[in-house]
């Protein structure tokens, strides 16, 4: 039997390590003017400073702005316009999943005309062309995995609100330099849903229709990264001496959950809580946590899932024990108890027009079953 045939998107270069932020002056040297996004804690940090040091006494060129939560459309049309501006060589995004996002839709803005939204999947008519300039991103949080996709997430909250993707091959983050001490000090809250963003990214691109090989081998080496970074949660060993090394393994899980999802899609977690993005004020990685042992238990009642067995068994047992029946079950009992570390559906004041709306415009893309509006609606109930 030969190999189904796919393809591949992947970043051309990455540093991964403790540290390695460090080399990023050197990096951008060539290709001032720099144009920098990054998070409003950012600038505060040893990190932050170090670099800006370095960046003047190497006389590089450089402008910095901040992006406060997930990228309206508005933001990226004002970020690109004072880019071009500045006449931006490059763009370099330090922060969490919507700063990259903002980062690199900034990046390839500068070389389309026109508004941003005029290109977001389903909602505009434009299509994006392989443009953009080199662009370098710089994750602080181990949850979107956004420094592996080709996709920025664009939102625009409200009743006829939207989160919706500026797509392309070439929009891959040229570099991405993941450097796990920058995620030390985020807060608990913020490390367990970002990480439940990850494995719910994990476990879809595993299941997902449009896997392949190297997605399946992405995913599984992810999931083992994650199971051996989640003692940092499940024990809580934050500012303990071994938070870097868990640290370290939650970041490569995140990345390799962008990496297989890149190329594998994702499923009915992340197509639920797209639209609660958009119609509700309940953060990404909190909808995913809640959403993801409900929508996995639906999935486990309809067909065998052997990845949750598998994960189960690491979490259990560790990262070399050998899945056994009744593991899978396990693995989603887990994810219930960190769910409920997460702040309930309730707690955003969700109104059930909303739930409605985020039901109805909820989608299945490339899970292996089809769970219809009512099935969705009353996962959505309960979380309530």
């Amino acid at each position: 039997m030969t190999v189904t045939p796919f393809k591949h998107s992947s970043n051309p270069t990455i540093f991964f390590g403790t540290g390695e932020i460090s080399r990023l002056a050197g990096l951008v040297e060539s290709l001032s003017p720099v144009f920098f996004i990054t998070g409003s804690h950012m600038i505060n940090t040893r990190a932050w400073i170090e670099l800006e040091t370095r960046l003047r006494q190497t006389k590089c060129r450089f402008q910095r702005e901040t992006v406060h939560g997930e990228p309206v459309p508005e933001i990226v049309d004002s970020l690109t316009d004072q880019a071009r501006q500045f006449k931006a060589g490059c763009v370099v995004a330090i922060g969490g999943g919507s700063v990259l996002d903002a980062g690199k839709a900034v990046a390839a803005m500068i070389c389309h005309e026109g508004a941003v939204e005029e290109f977001l999947e389903g909602i505009g008519k434009k299509r994006p062309r392989g443009l953009t300039l080199p662009f370098i991103a710089v994750p602080t949080t181990a949850g979107t995995g956004s420094e592996a996709t080709k996709n920025a997430v664009i939102s625009r909250p409200g009743p006829k609100g939207f989160k919706k993707s500026f797509r392309h091959d070439a929009f891959v983050p040229s570099i991405a330099v993941i450097d796990p001490l920058l995620a030390v000090g985020c807060p608990p809250d913020v490390t367990l849903a970002c990480a439940m963003d990850a494995l719910s990214q994990l476990l879809e691109a595993r299941v997902s229709t449009l896997a392949t090989p190297m997605t399946e081998a992405l995913s599984r080496q992810g999931l083992r990264s994650f199971v051996l970074g989640s003692r940092l949660f499940s024990d809580d060993l934050y500012q303990s001496s071994e938070e870097p090394a868990l640290r370290s393994h939650l970041a490569m899980a995140a990345y390799l959950s962008g990496a297989s999802l890149a190329n594998a899609g994702l499923g009915t977690v992340h197509g639920i809580a797209g639209p609660m993005g958009a119609f509700t004020p309940v953060p990404h990685g909190v909808a995913c946590g809640r959403l993801l042992s409900p929508v996995f238990r639906r999935l486990a009642d309809k067909m065998p899932v052997p990845v949750l067995d598998e994960t189960g068994a690491w979490l259990a047992r560790g990262v070399d024990a050998a899945a056994r029946p009744g593991d899978g079950q396990a693995v989603l009992d887990i994810l219930d108890e960190w769910a409920a570390k997460l702040p309930s559906f309730h707690h955003y004041g969700i109104t059930p027009k909303e739930i409605e709306s985020a039901a109805g415009a909820a989608g299945n893309k490339n899970f292996p079953v089809q769970l219809n509006f009512q099935e969705i609606r009353d996962i959505l109930l309960a979380l309530v």
